[in-house]
């Protein structure tokens, strides 16, 4: 059946108004899944993290040692050959990752952990694997995070990090902003937040497993709330709790941050989303990428079957993850033109 005898059918059956809301929907190329080894990895971390999130959840106001969990990072092993060079940013740090491969482009990421963990060392292995596939300088943000500063305080390091990379001279047209979980959330609104202060895009964004609405009630009501192996329904609401206190204290709105799927799209630049439909935060990959497809950007959403929340982080062991980061690698390979600058860190 060719697109217009799809379409004259669907006008069949649908309403005018229906047909358009279809239309403005981001169309996921979906990949299979369920591999043993994912299935593997889904039990340990049901078993173990989804247990250690739900204890949080019921008392999120306590003072966790978050940073301890950065440490487990430790555990996975990078890239060899890769090297780390601390850089000072005006309200934080951040760590430049090189590997043998690095070549011209620079990829500012922007680490997950839900706000309040994640660091140095977490997110290591792979971010040195998207440094090494890409041919990439990364710039891994360490960026302020919960409890003790507001989610704002996040989004503006994220783009003193992006105003660093184009202040040492390497073209915005070389540059990605990357991210996963959380930093999914951050790549779209430091993005947003460049745009409003009058600087180049970057060459593209790439989101992994992107938290895109701190409100929970879309994604409870989706099916992949049940199927979940890392986050139990209670996540969102303990979350906010955190965040709304955060807020107070640094004198902000009582109000959840902004939702990027909500703001004015149309000036980013081409995106790449990937998700799972098994883990909670799926609609929110589906609504912004539908929200780019309806604002007339190069969005391209991925979807895999059965795999864990940020299952990117397990390519070397888990098959889909790496057919996953081959996928971002081709996109890059596409949005970035092949022009030879440095940076200096």
């Amino acid at each position: 059946m060719s697109p217009s005898e799809a379409r004259s059918r669907l006008s069949l059956v649908v309403s005018p108004a229906a047909e358009q809301e279809l239309e403005k929907r981001a169309v996921p190329t979906r990949f299979g899944g369920g591999s043993a080894r994912s299935r593997l990895l889904a039990g340990a971390l049901r078993n173990t993290v989804r247990p250690f999130i739900s204890v949080w959840s019921r008392v999120p106001l306590l003072p966790w040692p978050y940073f301890v969990v950065d440490y487990a990072g430790l555990l996975l092993k990078p890239v060899p050959g890769t090297t780390y060079e601390r850089v000072e940013l005006p309200s934080c740090k951040a760590e430049v990752l090189r590997t043998p491969n690095t070549e011209d482009r620079v990829i500012v990421y922007l680490h997950g952990g839900a706000f309040v963990v994640g660091g140095r060392f977490l997110h290591r292995s792979l971010m040195s694997r998207i440094a090494d596939r890409n041919r990439a300088t990364l710039v891994a943000v360490d960026y302020r995070q919960l409890p003790h500063h507001p989610v704002s305080a996040s989004v503006e390091d994220g783009l003193d990090a992006y105003r660093h990379v184009l202040d040492s001279g390497v073209p915005a047209s070389k540059v990605l902003i990357m991210g996963d979980s959380a930093g999914g959330y951050l790549t779209f609104q430091v993005a947003l937040a460049a745009e409003a202060e009058g600087l180049p895009m970057p060459a593209g964004l790439v989101a992994m497993s992107p938290l895109i609405d701190f409100d929970g009630t879309a994604k409870l009501e989706a099916e992949s709330a049940s199927t979940c192996a890392v986050f139990p329904s209670t996540c969102f609401d303990a979350l906010a709790k955190v965040v709304l206190r955060a807020a107070r204290r640094a004198g902000e709105a009582h109000a959840l941050p902004d939702t990027p799927s909500r703001a004015a799209l149309h000036g980013l630049p081409p995106s790449l989303i990937q998700a799972s439909t098994a883990e909670i935060v799926h609609p929110d990959a589906e609504s912004m990428a539908s929200a780019l497809h309806g604002a007339g950007v190069d969005c391209e959403l991925q979807v895999w079957d059965h795999q864990v929340h940020v299952f990117q982080a397990a390519a070397g062991f888990v098959p889909e993850a790496d057919q996953a980061l081959e996928e971002i690698a081709d996109f890059v390979d596409r949005v970035v033109p092949d022009v030879p600058w440095a940076i200096e860190a």
